[in-house]
């Protein structure tokens, strides 16, 4: 493991409900990092949000390096936390294409879903009914595609798997959301990848919107 200035804890800003800075917190956990990363909870969409004096674009995750340089975006934020223990492999190689094209289509399927959410979240009189069939008819297709390949995915903790973990748990904040019944390895895969303690300390706080 290769740390560098660990008497300066990294700050991590995250939402309890975005499954962005989800991933960057379960991968934070997974590469054994949570004692040099502290975990700073903050508000967004708000103008008077803390986060605002490290980025101004507002959005989690961001991450203050213990060199005091920020960094925004997941992916980013995970690629710099694995080079921080590259004991553990989260983050796939670019010569990883497999890997690489299993993370492009579950973040592809996040963002429908996040989409997704957002709408439903609008007045009904402002909601858009083809924006919703278009992300419902995304997310029918990945779901599809993850179930058949279910019975190859497995539990360590690669960067896309937490990916796909972290957009399945949306189930809980969408009611039409509902995957299970006509995938069932797939829900046996993510019911256990569940469990891991990275996904059991960052479930969501559901009543808060993220």
């Amino acid at each position: 493991m290769q740390l560098s200035k660990t008497d300066f804890l990294m700050k991590l800003f995250y939402t309890p409900n975005s499954p962005y800075a989800r991933i960057a917190r379960v991968t934070t956990l997974e590469l054994n990092l949570g004692k040099q990363v502290q975990m700073q909870k903050v508000t967004v969409r708000d103008p008077n949000s803390y986060l605002l004096n490290y980025n101004p674009t507002g959005k989690v995750p961001t991450l203050e390096t213990n060199d005091g340089f920020i960094l925004s975006e997941t992916r980013i934020i995970c690629a710099y936390l694995n080079h921080l223990n590259d004991e553990i492999k989260v983050v796939a190689d670019i010569s990883d294409q497999l890997s690489q094209q299993f993370e492009g289509i579950a973040s592809g399927f996040l963002d429908g879903i996040a989409v997704w959410v957002r709408e439903q979240r609008r007045p009904p009189s402002e909601q858009s009914p083809g924006v919703i069939e278009l992300e419902q008819l995304r997310a029918l297709r990945c779901i599809d595609h993850f179930e058949r390949l279910a019975d190859r995915l497995n539990q360590s903790p690669k960067l896309g798997h937490i990916i796909l973990g972290c957009a399945l748990g949306m189930e809980a904040r969408l009611a039409e959301f509902q995957w299970r019944q006509h995938h069932p390895r797939l829900a046996n895969w993510y019911d256990e990848f569940s469990r891991r303690l990275s996904m059991q300390a960052t479930v969501p706080e559901v009543s808060i919107l993220f």
